[in-house]
Formats: structure tokens, C-alpha cells, sequence
């Protein structure tokens, strides 16, 4: 019995060490990235990369989608925020959107979440909106590309309520 409980205590510390090196990680990550120089240059490296432009509203949001989870998933949201790095993403968004909008969405659903995001985009940048923008970003990418997640947040139209 003894030796039960040992077994026991090894293998959860070994799942606490895991748990705690992968947080480790992705905070690594995420602040080794933020605000890192290209070396010679003045040029900030940006947490995404953009094309020069989308042709798919599906890739537009993967992509906006992947750079709200580096930048806010996991727990990041609740850390110190790169304003200057989400307003320069946010302004790509209101013109990407713009370039959809004007090329025409067939999908109304669709084009409702598109200019909700434009106005929460056109904001004063606070926590309260990157979450927000991070939910619609996380349910379209549900919506279009299938994005494996548990979680649902209900705000868009496009995925609706589920």
C-alpha cells in the first residue's frame, strides 16, 4: 500500500512538472517574440505575419485567430499587453475588412460579424475589446476552418449560439 501511495506522489509531481515546464514554454515564447528587433534595422518583428493580401475571409481569420491565441490565449490577456503590437493588428483588420466588405460577402451572418469586429477594431484598445475581438476571431475560425476547440463563446452570428 505504501509503495502505491509513492508510485502515486512520483507520477503526480512528475504531471505538476510537465504542466508547469509547458507553461513555461509558452510564456517563453510569446516573450521572446514581443518586441524583438531585426537585427541592422529599426523594424519591430510582428507577432503574425501578414500576406499581402487575403483572398479567403477563412484565411484572414486562421491567421488573425493564431495571433490572438500567441498574444492573449492561455492566460496571456491577464499579463502586460503590447498595445502598440494589437493597434498596428487592428488596424490591418479594419482594412482587410474593408477589402471584403467592398469586394462583397455573400454571407449576411458573416458580414454583421465582420463590422462588429471593424467597430470593436475602431476603439480605444482595452482588454475588454481584445477579448471581445479574440472570441469573434476564435468562433469564425470554429465556423469556417473547423478550429478543434472545445469552447464556444456565442458571439458571432456566423456560428450563432451553439
Amino acid at each position: 500500500m505504501d509503495q502505491v501511495k509513492t508510485m502515486f506522489s512520483i507520477l503526480s509531481l512528475l504531471v505538476a512538472a510537465t504542466f508547469a515546464a509547458l507553461y513555461i514554454y509558452i510564456f517563453s515564447l510569446h516573450t521572446e517574440m514581443s518586441g524583438m528587433k531585426v537585427e541592422g534595422t529599426d523594424e519591430v518583428v510582428s507577432a503574425a505575419s501578414f500576406p499581402v493580401e487575403y483572398e479567403r475571409v477563412e484565411d484572414f481569420v486562421a491567421d488573425f485567430h493564431e495571433y490572438y491565441n500567441r498574444t492573449t490565449g492561455y492566460g496571456m490577456i491577464d499579463r502586460e499587453l503590447d498595445l502598440e503590437d494589437q493597434q498596428i493588428h487592428v488596424n490591418a483588420a479594419i482594412s482587410y475588412i474593408d477589402d471584403f466588405l467592398k469586394n462583397g460577402v455573400a454571407h449576411e451572418d458573416l458580414k454583421r460579424d465582420l463590422e462588429a469586429i471593424k467597430d470593436i477594431s475602431s476603439r480605444d484598445l482595452t482588454r475588454v475589446e481584445i477579448r471581445s475581438l479574440h472570441r469573434y476571431y476564435h468562433d469564425l475560425d470554429k465556423a469556417f476552418n473547423h478550429y478543434d476547440h472545445e469552447d464556444t463563446f456565442g458571439v458571432t452570428e456566423t456560428f450563432g449560439d451553439q
